[in-house]
């Protein structure tokens, strides 16, 4: 649901995914071994020419676990540098929204490639859904070129990850109201949007995401559930692979309600976080995109937040509901039942060095991240005056802080060099350097 990308909605979609719920007891005693033994025996990673199945030790497990990385807290300033100097002056947000129509339409920013800013537009039809049209904006010259194609009846976007660039198009879904999954591209080259294809959804199937691989492929995740709440929930995770040969199904992985399985990708690499009940065994496993195992981790970091019941009922949990892989990062987000917020980890994979962040939520620029992009966002949210800071993240680790976001407003993308912000209280656009 990032794909406008307005930060302030994502506290509120963390709230909505938070896994509060009663735990399936039944079978409990004959599956609990069986779960802590052997967290990620079910779990497929395919190509065209070979399997990889992952199993741990039949051993019991050690309770107590030592950590790989070194824990650390950065000092993140809470003063922020004034944008004067970095407005975009030829912008008219009247241009785009006429003034009569801005009662009920929007504009936000989508992905920024350069010095072209994509924007989209929502227009109401009135019937609880949006239709979407495009434009493109070039940020030297102030001229917008109109994309062809729209977009309708877009009634939600797709919970984890906004969209994908790859080979000169931009990818992305939404669910519509007709309880379709609408998955389209946007051609960078002819100015124009389409179709690709529309797959029904239900109760029982739930799509995810949108990431980008490389420069010339993407992926897709769905899940799916059995819909068997007397004999036990279960879920099948689905990683596909999209490329200029086709698509290939890279991860079919079926789990437990009580179990956790999360995965993302980035710069040719896969990334699974695993999880056995009641926040046991929390691991980090980054694989190849032929199934090979390049790198494990044991993340004790996860584990004690998953453990930290606080003022918790019997019946709820904390939950681990997202990860984030850029650069030498990979950012493991928690969701703390009934609080309206969530904790993180951060991980440097490289340095081996890990830090305790709250409400913070990861700004991806849609591109693939590896060592080359040497900047990333970070917005964290403040609950004392309801606002969101945004930070810059550099491959040394230093935070530097970008711009103050003011409650329920502020749209921004990034591309990895620069930050476009759209005040839309005040209709003005902003271009940060990174």
């Amino acid at each position: 649901m990032r794909l406008h990308t307005a930060i302030p909605v994502l506290l509120v979609l963390t709230t909505f995914l938070c896994a509060c719920q009663k735990t399936s007891s039944q079978n409990e005693t004959d599956s609990k071994a069986e779960l802590v033994t052997s967290t990620a025996s079910t779990t497929s990673i395919a190509t065209a020419a070979s399997t990889s199945t992952d199993s741990t030790s039949t051993e019991p497990m050690d309770p107590i676990v030592q950590s790989e990385f070194k824990l650390v807290q950065p000092q993140l300033s809470t003063v922020f540098p004034s944008l004067q100097e970095d407005l975009i002056r030829d912008f008219q947000y009247d241009a785009f929204v006429p003034l009569k129509d801005q009662q009920y339409d929007s504009l936000s920013p989508f992905f920024l490639k350069d010095n072209l800013l994509y924007l989209q537009k929502g227009i109401c039809n009135f019937s609880n859904s949006n239709d979407i049209v495009f434009y493109k904006y070039d940020l030297n010259t102030g001229k917008s070129t109109d994309i062809e194609g729209r977009l309708e009846q877009r009634q939600y976007g797709p919970h984890e990850g906004d969209c994908a660039y790859a080979g000169d198009r931009i990818y992305a879904s939404f669910g519509s109201e007709t309880q379709e999954a609408v998955h389209y591209a946007l051609d960078t080259e002819q100015d124009s949007v389409e179709v690709i294809k529309k797959e029904p959804t239900d109760e029982v199937t739930s799509f995810c995401a949108t990431f980008p691989v490389n420069e010339k492929e993407y992926v897709e995740t769905y899940m799916t559930n059995n819909r068997d709440h007397v004999n036990g929930l279960r879920y099948t995770y689905y990683v596909t692979l999209f490329g200029e040969t086709g698509e290939r199904e890279i991860v079919t992985h079926e789990y437990g309600w009580d179990e956790n399985y999360r995965y993302t990708v980035n710069d040719n690499k896969l990334y699974e976080y695993s999880q056995s009940e009641n926040g046991d065994d929390p691991r980090l496993r980054i694989y190849d995109l032929n199934g090979n195992l390049l790198e494990s981790y044991e993340l004790p970091e996860v584990s004690s937040l998953l453990k930290d019941r606080g003022n918790l009922e019997e019946d709820m949990e904390n939950r681990t509901i997202g990860i984030s892989a850029f650069g030498d990062y990979c950012l493991v987000t928690v969701d703390i039942c009934f609080s309206g917020h969530n904790k993180c980890v951060l991980y440097n994979l490289k340095d081996k060095t890990a830090c305790m962040l709250e409400n913070c939520f990861y700004q991806s620029p849609n591109i693939s991240v590896d060592s080359t992009v040497k900047n990333h966002i970070l917005a964290l949210y403040y609950d004392q005056t309801d606002s969101y800071g945004v930070y810059n993240l550099n491959n040394a680790g230093l935070f530097t802080p970008v711009l103050e976001l003011p409650p329920f407003d502020g749209y921004v993308v990034t591309d990895g060099t620069s930050l476009v912000y759209l005040n839309k209280a005040e209709k003005k656009l902003y271009r940060i350097g990174l």
